[in-house]
């Protein structure tokens, strides 16, 4: 087989060809399978995150310690205590928890399962379940942050810097539109977090500390009410007063998965109208087609060892690359030429035309069959008939070899037996 990379187009969109108005400072559509960017408006812009922190800080948790679900986590005075705002910012670590916050009501000394802290860090917001997170991930929450940083860095997250696990304020712990849409991908990949991010409720089950309770969800998109959004599939929203109503959220529809992400939002409403105009407008985009190589027109040719004729090659059909105008891909073709011993006949399936992503992933293919038939060469044919005569001599000498070395060494163990049992004879 031989795979020949023979054309390449640079096929590049300078811009989204979806158009929508959106009120949010920041905003991206994103596929969520190909990372492809559909729409965007300031989407490399640092904002603050507010709650859409927890995105980071779940998806790192449960890649971390994602086995262990059930594990069992204690929670300190160091992450569950609560101080006014003014206070917390003038003379305490930056995660330190606010009067006033989201809380899913975790006491000193209480003992939850780690797959309830989830469920209270996704569902209700709980600032006190990621703090708690934080310190049983790392061992501490400095140590948390530190590494959390290094993970979504690697992650191609290049203009976040966060200081706390939740996303209280913090003059420096900010995100942009497109690094949120990049966790929020890598989010989907998590079965568990998948499932959290569409549970509108959960049980809090009874504890050393409290009595069972029961944790509802804030994203108004995977529940019940006004702005109830059936495509949708969850993620995160979040608000501070300097951050205003932010939301990263998730929505698929038949073959496309879309994820959204509003920043600096003014009003509640604001940023589920934002998200839901971009997926409606990512799910009603029509699909384009364009002809790379025609049946009947395009012909593909090669050389072949010992044929008397280059062999020719046709497409059965049309190969058509189909996409939506938004994520016109980039991409190369290639042939994966099969052509197996001569003598080639027409119509045999010779090999394959293929369409690749610059990264290597087939997006398309067809079959390729010989337009006609290729013999061999006389010196191609005498060639082989040569060395099968070659190795049918080898076999042959190798065979003799094989029974002259099995007689000389039955002829030396009988003569080495026979003088043993001449010499043992009494004198």
């Amino acid at each position: 087989m031989l795979l020949k990379y023979f054309l390449l187009f640079a096929v590049l969109c300078s811009f989204s060809s979806i158009k929508v108005d959106v009120s949010a400072q920041s905003a991206i559509l994103m596929n969520a399978e190909t990372g492809a960017v559909l729409f965007e408006k300031n989407a490399h812009t640092p904002m603050y995150p507010a709650s859409t922190t927890k995105v980071f800080t779940a998806v790192y948790a449960l890649q971390k310690k994602g086995h262990a679900l059930d594990e069992m986590v204690t929670a300190s005075h160091d992450a569950v205590v609560c101080v006014h705002p003014h206070i917390r910012r003038a003379s305490h670590p930056a995660y330190r928890l606010e009067f006033g916050g989201t809380h899913m009501g975790i006491k000193v000394g209480e003992v939850l399962p780690f797959r309830t802290l989830i469920y209270g860090l996704m569902l209700n917001s709980g600032n006190d379940a990621a703090n708690v997170i934080a310190e049983h991930v790392s061992g501490d929450i400095p140590t948390f942050i530190s590494e959390l940083n290094q993970f979504i860095k690697e992650k191609g997250c290049a203009k976040t810097t966060l200081f706390t696990p939740h996303g209280l304020p913090h003059e420096e712990h900010k995100s942009t539109a497109y690094d949120l849409a990049i966790l929020a991908k890598e989010a989907l990949g998590i079965p568990f977090l998948r499932e959290v991010m569409r549970t509108n409720e959960c049980v809090r089950p009874e504890t050393n500390k409290q009595p069972q309770s029961v944790l509802r969800q804030h994203n108004a998109l995977v529940k019940p009410g006004k702005f109830y959004y059936p495509k949708a599939v969850g993620l995160k929203t979040g608000y501070t007063i300097g951050a205003g109503y932010t939301l990263v959220a998730a929505a698929e529809d038949q073959e496309r998965k879309l994820i959204a992400v509003v920043l600096g939002c003014e009003k509640i409403e604001d940023r589920y109208r934002d998200a839901i105009a971009l997926f409606e407008a990512g799910f009603h985009e029509k699909k384009a087609s364009r002809t790379l190589f025609s049946k009947g027109f395009d012909v593909f040719a090669k050389a072949v060892e010992g044929g008397k004729a280059p062999l020719q090659a046709y497409l059965p059909q049309d190969l058509v690359l189909e996409y939506f105008p938004s994520e016109e891909p980039a991409f190369k073709t290639a042939i994966l030429w099969q052509t197996g011993p001569l003598p080639i006949a027409a119509d045999q399936k010779v090999g394959e035309m293929q369409v690749l992503s610059l990264s290597g992933k087939v997006l398309k293919a067809a079959p390729l069959y010989a337009s006609k038939t290729v013999e061999s060469t006389w010196q191609h044919e005498a060639q082989l008939a040569w060395k099968k005569v070659k190795k049918g001599l080898w076999g042959y000498t190798a065979a003799v070899m094989t029974v002259i070395g099995v007689l000389i060494l039955s002829f030396s163990f009988y003569f080495a037996r026979h003088r043993k049992r001449r010499g043992s004879h009494p004198k």
